[in-house]
C-alpha cells in the first residue's frame, strides 16, 4: 500500500512552517524505472544559508538519503530546540522543492540526535525521536518501539535489487573504551535479517565513519573493534556481494577502503557537510582525493546494466556547486563487490 502524504508541521517564533514529507516507507518500493540517481546529504549548519539545496534540487536524484547532522541541536536540556532547527531546515530556499520530489530516507547522528558526540546516554533522546519523526514521516522496520531510527528499504525495477539500510548509531551507543558496542542487540538482530535479504546492491549507511583509523580525535567504528569486526563478519557470514558503506560526519569527503574486509573489499563512500568544511583527518584507508568545498554536493549515479563502454556500476562524484567543479570522481564496478 502506498502511504499518503501530508504535511508536517512545526513551529518556530510563533509562525507555523510546513514542509513537505512525502513518508519514508520501510519494506518495499516496487518501481518500473530503476533508481540511477542516488543523493547524499547531510551536516547542515540549520542556521546558515545553504544554497547546496538548490543543487540538489537542480540535481534531480531518484532517492535521496539524509544520513545525519541534518540539523545541529546540541542541546542538553531544552526539548523545544528540536522542533526550532527542523523549522528552520524547512524554510531554506530549495528545501521544499528538494523534499517533495524523489524518494528519501533518513537517520541521524549527533547533532540532530541532540548533542556532539552523544550516546544511549543523552538525557532527550526520546524528545529527539519524536521530532525527528514528525519531520521526516518516518515510518521504520525497527524491530522494537523502543529503539531508534534504523530503518530500510527495498527498491525493486525490473530484475535488480536495491536494498538501503540507515542503521542508528547513537541510541544504544556505549562509550568508546575498546571493548562497547554502537548498535545495540535489537538493531543488531534486524540488521542480522536486512543482510539475509538479497538484492543485487546494499548500501549500509552509518553517520559515523566505519573506514578510519583511531587515534584521530574523531570518532569511529574502529575505537569499537568489537562492534566493527561482528558488522564484517556479519556480511561474510550471509555471503552478501554488493555491500557498499554510506558514511558522513567528517565535513569532506572522501573513499576509504579496507582490504578484503567482507570477503572482498570494503568500501565507503564518506560525505557530509553541506555548507560546512574542515580539515581531513588522516585517514589511513583512504584511497582518493578529498573534497574540501563549501558548498558541497554528493551524488552516486549507477549503472545497472553493462553496455559496449562500461560495466555496471556506482560513480560516486562530489561537486562543488559554487563553481560546477567535480572535486572527487570514482568510480567503484559491481565485479570488486563480489566474493572470490
Amino acid at each position: 500500500m502506498t502511504p499518503t502524504r501530508r504535511t508536517v508541521t512545526a513551529t518556530l517564533g510563533g509562525a507555523t512552517l510546513s514542509a513537505l514529507a512525502a513518508p519514508i516507507a520501510a519494506a518495499t518500493t516496487q518501481s518500473a524505472t530503476p533508481i540511477r540517481r542516488v543523493a547524499i546529504l547531510g551536516c547542515i549548519r540549520q542556521k546558515k544559508p545553504v544554497p547546496a539545496l538548490l543543487a540538489y534540487a537542480a540535481a534531480k536524484a531518484d532517492l535521496n538519503l539524509w544520513i545525519g547532522d541534518n540539523v545541529y541541536v546540541d542541546t542538553k536540556d531544552d526539548p523545544a530546540a528540536f522542533a526550532e532547527a527542523y523549522a528552520q531546515l524547512a524554510t531554506k530556499p530549495g528545501f521544499a522543492e528538494l523534499r517533495a520530489q524523489g524518494q528519501h530516507m533518513a537517520t541521524w547522528d549527533d547533532h540532530d540526535y541532540g548533542a556532539n558526540d552523544a550516546d544511549r546516554a543523552y538525557a532527550l533522546k526520546e524528545d529527539s525521536k519524536t521530532a525527528f519523526q514528525r519531520f521526516w514521516n518516518l515510518e521504520t522496520d525497527t524491530s522494537a518501539p523502543e529503539d531508534g531510527v534504523y530503518s530500510s528499504r527495498l527498491f525493486t525495477f525490473g530484475q535488480r535489487r536495491l536494498h538501503v539500510i540507515m542503521l542508528d548509531v547513537r541510541w544504544r551507543r556505549d562509550a568508546p573504551d575498546g571493548r562497547g558496542d554502537i548498535l545495540g542487540e535489537g538493531q543488531w538482530r534486524w540488521l542480522n535479517s536486512r543482510l539475509a535479504v538479497p538484492a543485487d546492491l546494499t548500501l549500509v549507511i552509518s553517520g559515523t565513519q566505519i573506514l578510519l583509523n583511531a587515534g584521530t580525535g574523531s570518532e569511529t567504528w574502529e575505537d569499537y573493534p568489537r562492534a566493527r569486526d561482528r558488522l564484517f563478519k556479519m556480511v561474510r557470514r550471509h555471503r552478501r556481494p554488493g555491500v557498499v558503506f554510506i558514511t558522513g560526519d567528517q565535513h569532506y569527503g572522501e573513499v576509504a577502503r579496507a582490504r578484503g574486509a567482507l570477503g572482498y573489499d570494503a568500501v565507503e563512500l564518506q560525505f557530509c557537510g553541506l555548507n560546512q568544511i574542515e580539515k581531513p583527518e588522516k585517514n589511513l584507508y583512504r584511497v582518493s582525493p578529498v573534497s574540501t568545498s563549501l558548498h558541497s554536493m554528493c551524488l552516486l549515479d549507477i549503472q545497472w546494466e553493462a553496455d559496449d563502454h562500461n560495466a555496471p556500476h556506482i560513480l560516486y562524484r562530489v561537486i562543488d556547486t559554487e563553481t560546477g567543479a567535480t572535486d572527487i570522481a570514482y568510480r567503484l564496478n559491481f565485479s570488486e563487490l563480489t566474493f572470490g
